[in-house]
């Protein structure tokens, strides 16, 4: 029996077991290397920025990112 889950906005076929029944597309594994390339920048410039929050793009992205990711956590876990 085959069954869909989403993981990360994705949908992955999976067996009764929970393991992939189809092989993982390079867009797969280019979007996994983009979203660890990604997860370092931000643990960079969140560890090395001086600027206030207000003052730089990047801190203000990252703080409507944190926003977004604590009200699905909170959908999720509700």
């Amino acid at each position: 029996m085959a069954i869909m889950k989403t993981v990360h906005g994705r949908v992955h076929i999976t067996d009764d077991l929970g393991n992939d029944v189809v092989a993982p597309s390079l867009v797969d594994r280019e979007y996994d290397a983009l979203c660890a390339v990604a997860e370092a920048a931000e643990a960079g410039h969140r560890a090395h920025c001086l600027l206030l929050i207000a003052n730089c793009p990047i801190c203000r992205a990252l703080a409507a990112l944190d926003i977004v990711q604590k009200a699905e956590f909170q959908a999720e876990h509700n």
